[in-house]
Formats: structure tokens, C-alpha cells, sequence
């Protein structure tokens, strides 16, 4: 059975077209119609000006690389994508109530809306991997992200296309196996998309605070000890190697890792209730499908594309300020500390 629920995800359809006999289920509450648009309007707008304008100051400090400078430059990409290429066509797709344009576009629609999901959420993956010290390759993890993005959207191509689900009425659909085809899609997405980078996020950021505690501790030691110990492997990497520094690279690493761990709460919350919902259309043989805060709680989780770069300008103490003229329209004094390093990067490696 197609239902209107599946539609109005944003990379899920209807399983099969529908009959004729059944077209008129699918009529659309206007209200709730209009409150769809207004919420995807806001929330394009949001991620449009949000991300452009980091985007913008991350280009300008083009004497910063260092990894988290990176990571954040590709995740402002892949929140705009989601923009442009997720919400904009859910947007125009809601407001004119079927889906304008060919085949070609219903598949490359349905295609770059999955990319765009899947880039911003492995992108905060390879973040966090970084910074608990699995790899100081942070190109690779980069590479690796936007590679697994592209690869596992592709199915999406095969899955939707432009379906005939009355007589002389085409909309964009996803074609499933019944029963357990639907069920299989959106549990395997809820996976990959979700689920497992939260594991494997969970798993680094208990990483993380278990090598800062240890660093702290043996610091700590080696204050109250008499004579002066050597610097273990780990407290060099961390920047323990400078102990004149050692409270200024302290405070740095804290920082970075309070805006990764915000970063990854803020994402869990957008998406949780949004996946949460998925699995219930899909596997509930009766659910509230017209439910108005059940179809705006799916809207809602593409606000996590809107807040990823303002937590990190909360977080960074050169990009806050620059920020602020570009917002302002002032421009930067032509000073060289003008441009201060990210004061949130613990390290620059550029391997």
C-alpha cells in the first residue's frame, strides 16, 4: 500500500504507484500542506545563509590547514548540498504537490538527497575517528567520507523513478518488493545513515575522554612529583612535549572536544526523532501517516544542516570574529594577526 507519509520524506517514497482507485487517499491537508513549505522554507533558508557565510570565512583563512579547519570546510559542503539538493527539491516538490520534472531528475533528485545525508553525517564521523587519534591522515578520512557517500547513494538511482500512479499523472516513486522490500530500505538506511555512525561515534568519543583523563592524570603527577618524569608518547602527541604551553594546548583540546561532542548531540537529537519515524511508517501496518506532528517531525531533521556552523563559530575564536564583520559588511584590518590560528585546532598535521 503506497502511503502519503513515505512521500514526504525526504529520501523515501511510496513503495509501489498507486491504483486509481486509491489516488484520492492521497489528497493532501492544505493546512499541513502549507506548514510543510513554510518549515522547509525556513529551514533552506537557515542552512543556505548559515553555511555560506562559514563557508565563506573558512576559504578567506586559506594559511589555516589544519584538520579541524578541513573537516569543518567539508561538512559546511555537505550541509549546503543537503540544502540545495535535499531540501530545495522537497520544497518545490511539496508546493506544487507532485514531483515537476523527468525520470532523469526524479533519480538524480532522489540521488544527491541521500548524498547530501550521508556526506554531512560520515563527515562527523571522520571528525571525531580524527580527533580520538585513530589516524592522523585526515585527507584520507575526508577522501573516505565524500568516497562511502557517493558509493552507497547510488542504489537510489535503481530504486526511484518517475511512475505512472493514475491515468495521465506521474509522480516519483520507489518500487520495493512487497512485503519486506520497504522495510529492508528503511531499516538499512536508518543503519547506515544513523545508527552505526553513532556507534562508531560513541566509540571514539569514549576514546577521547578516556586519553584526555589519562593525559590529565600523569600531568598531574608529574606537577607533584620531586623530580621531573619523561614525557610519555602520548603526552608528546597531545602537545605535553611543551610544558610552558601545556595548560594554553590543555585548554585547546578541551575545546575541540566540547564542539565535536555539541556537533554529535545536536545530530542525534535532529535525527533520532526522524529515523524513529521512518521505522514506524514502515514497519507499523497502521500508523498515524496524517498526523500533522507526525509529518513535520520529518521536516524537522534536516535543522541539524542549519546548526553545524554556527556550533562551530560558538566554538572557534578566529572564525567567531570574522564572521561577525562578514555579517556586518565591514572588512578585516589588513593585519597579519588579524587572522589568528583556530584557537580550537590542537594540531596542524598535514599528512
Amino acid at each position: 500500500m503506497v502511503t502519503e507519509s513515505h512521500r514526504l520524506t525526504d529520501w523515501s517514497a511510496a513503495s509501489e504507484a498507486p491504483p486509481a482507485a486509491n489516488l484520492t487517499e492521497l489528497e493532501r491537508d492544505p493546512l499541513l500542506a502549507v506548514a510543510e513549505v513554510v518549515v522547509l522554507a525556513v529551514i533552506l533558508l537557515l542552512a543556505l545563509v548559515g553555511n555560506g557565510l562559514v563557508l565563506v570565512v573558512l576559504l578567506r583563512r586559506k594559511q589555516n590547514h589544519s584538520p579541524l579547519h578541513q573537516f569543518m570546510l567539508n561538512l559546511c559542503v555537505a550541509d549546503l548540498v543537503v540544502a540545495l539538493f535535499q531540501v530545495l527539491p522537497q520544497l518545490v516538490w511539496d508546493a506544487r504537490g507532485r514531483f515537476p520534472g523527468p525520470d532523469f531528475l526524479c533519480r538524480l533528485v532522489k540521488y544527491l538527497q541521500v548524498l547530501g545525508m550521508f556526506a554531512s553525517s560520515y563527515m562527523i564521523v571522520a571528525m571525531t575517528a580524527h580527533r580520538s587519534g585513530a589516524t592522523k591522515r585526515w585527507n584520507t578520512l575526508i577522501l573516505l567520507a565524500w568516497s562511502l557517500s557517493l558509493l552507497l547513494s547510488f542504489p537510489q538511482v535503481f530504486i526511484f523513478s518517475r511512475s505512472e500512479v493514475a491515468p495521465g499523472v506521474y509522480e516519483c516513486w520507489g518500487h520495493f518488493a512487497p512485503p519486506w522490500g520497504l522495510k529492508a530500505y528503511v531499516t538499512w538506511m536508518t543503519l547506515a545513515i544513523f545508527i552505526i555512525p553513532v556507534l562508531i561515534i560513541t566509540f571514539c568519543q569514549v576514546r577521547i575522554f578516556k586519553e584526555i583523563h589519562q593525559s590529565l592524570y600523569r600531568r598531574s603527577e608529574r606537577r607533584l612529583s620531586p623530580t621531573p618524569l619523561p614525557l610519555s608518547r602520548q603526552d608528546r602527541q597531545s602537545g605535553g612535549v611543551r610544558s610552558d604551553l601545556g595548560g594554553e594546548v590543555t585548554a585547546a583540546m578541551s575545546k575541540t572536544v566540547k564542539m565535536t561532542l555539541v556537533i554529535v548531540l545536536v545530530y542525534s537529537i535532529c535525527w533520532a526523532p526522524f529515523f524513529s519515524v521512518q521505522l514506524w511508517a514502515a514497519w507499523d501496518p497502521d500508523p498515524p501517516q496524517r498526523d500533522t506532528a507526525f509529518t513535520l517531525l520529518m521536516l524537522l531533521a534536516s535543522l541539524n544542516s542549519c546548526t553545524n556552523p554556527w556550533i562551530y563559530s560558538a566554538f572557534s575564536s578566529s572564525v567567531s570574529p570574522e564572521l561577525r564583520l562578514l555579517l556586518f559588511c565591514r572588512k578585516p584590518p589588513h593585519r597579519r594577526s588579524s587572522f589568528p590560528n583556530d584557537s580550537t585546532a590542537t594540531h596542524t598535521s598535514n599528512s
